[in-house]
């Protein structure tokens, strides 16, 4: 590779780090503390058609990596006022369709390093248009209650 072209790539590299350091991170609409010792916050709590996508930034605040462990089987919507339960969905091979860790089909399991945020995306059925609000219960954090659905 020649010497410009390097030069070239570098500069590159740099202003890609530089705007994805700049870009702003979405408003959490809530934020719990888990059981893992890190900060959940949910960014996106939306329905379209008859799915409904629940965003979750996990943050690591302390100064060492924690193990992030979400068990799909243990997290849930809860329509209160209906009294209706909404399980992940899954596809044809009963896969969660949700983001995934490495080596495991039934929950997100990975490192979180201080400072450096990783997000979570699970889907859900979603509930009837009436419903503008329910409870996102995560497997590993206290229930966030009344989360406002998006439409």
């Amino acid at each position: 590779m020649s010497p410009l072209l390097r030069t070239a790539l570098a500069a590159s590299a740099l202003t890609a780090a530089a705007v994805s350091a700049q870009t702003p991170q979405p408003a959490a609409l809530a934020s719990q503390e888990t059981n893992d010792g890190v900060t959940a916050e949910v960014t996106e709590f939306k329905r379209r058609g008859n799915t409904l996508t629940a965003k979750v930034r996990y943050r690591n605040d302390g100064s060492e990596a924690v193990t992030l462990d979400v068990a799909y089987s243990n997290t849930y919507v809860l329509d209160a006022a209906g009294g209706k339960k909404y399980e992940i969905l899954r596809d044809d091979q009963k896969n969660y369709i949700a983001a995934m860790g490495s080596s495991y089909a039934d929950r997100y399991w990975g490192s979180l390093e201080p400072g450096k945020p990783k997000l979570v995306w699970i889907k859900f059925p979603a509930p009837p248009p009436e419903v503008k609000s329910a409870t996102l219960q995560l497997d590993d954090a206290p229930p966030f209650d009344d989360l406002p659905i998006q439409d």
